[in-house]
């Protein structure tokens, strides 16, 4: 079963897929198309966990996967992504640092239930 914690590793993980996918890609070209079928293999698969973790924000309204986004993912504090927030969504929109922590519990949540509602589903080993 995965929880909300599980969820902010796997997505907080994200930038290190992301950086490995670009050194496997960057020796394959330098080995100018004669890489290795365990190369191409691990491109794919890391392509593959990339848009695993990228698909998980499906399930999050525009505002949910701004708050994870910012904060879990790019590690923004929560005074910039206050301030971000009011310059998208206008002042009227402003919230407390509290309400994003709530927020972003909730969406960290309801991405953990909708895996473990579908663990018929292969979720290409996210754990």
């Amino acid at each position: 079963m995965y929880t909300e914690e599980d969820v902010k590793k796997i997505i907080t993980l994200r930038g290190e897929i992301e950086l490995e996918l670009g050194v496997c890609k960057a020796q394959s070209h330098v080995m100018n198309g004669g890489d290795s079928h365990s190369m191409r293999e691990r491109i794919l698969k890391l392509e593959k966990t990339l848009m695993s973790i990228d698909s998980l924000f499906a399930v999050l309204s525009e505002n949910e996967a701004f708050v994870i986004k910012r904060h879990v993912l790019d590690q923004l504090d929560w005074p910039q992504i206050m301030k971000e927030y009011s310059d998208k969504w206008g002042t009227e929109a402003e919230k407390s640092v509290r309400s994003f922590q709530t927020c972003q519990t909730k969406a960290l949540g309801k991405i953990a239930n909708t895996i473990n509602k579908r663990l018929d589903f292969d979720w290409i080993n996210l754990k």
